[in-house]
């Protein structure tokens, strides 16, 4: 779920009261999960509960919109991970910590999803 502007269509994240874009009203929307890898760095210090590192944060540029983008963790090998990949948003559960956080998988061409 993002924030989108009644008044534009466009979307809007971080979330705002009211659209960036007019001033007028917002409401959020689900969106697709869909996107690319626009930039990412490798965490190779603990610093998440339930994350063992080394592990990959990206920039994702939705397919919603172009330049909007969210970041989150890609749950690929640091190797595998490239800027201009396909990728997927699911929920990933961090087992005993108790944490449930989005994040996103590499999308392979034959992926129906």
């Amino acid at each position: 779920m993002l924030c989108r502007c009644d008044d534009t269509g466009k979307w809007i994240h971080p979330p705002l009261e009211r659209s960036r874009y007019t001033g007028g009203p917002v409401h959020f929307e689900e969106v697709s999960g869909r996107g690319t890898i626009f930039s990412y760095i490798v965490i190779r210090q603990a610093l998440v509960p339930g994350r063992i590192p080394p592990y990959v944060v990206g920039l994702i540029e939705l397919d919603e919109q172009p330049g909007l983008r969210i970041n989150a963790v890609i749950d690929a090998d640091p190797a595998d991970v490239r800027i201009g990949q396909p990728v997927q948003a699911c929920i990933a559960d961090l087992g005993e910590s108790g944490y449930r956080i989005p994040e996103f998988t590499i999308r392979h061409e034959n992926d129906a999803t």
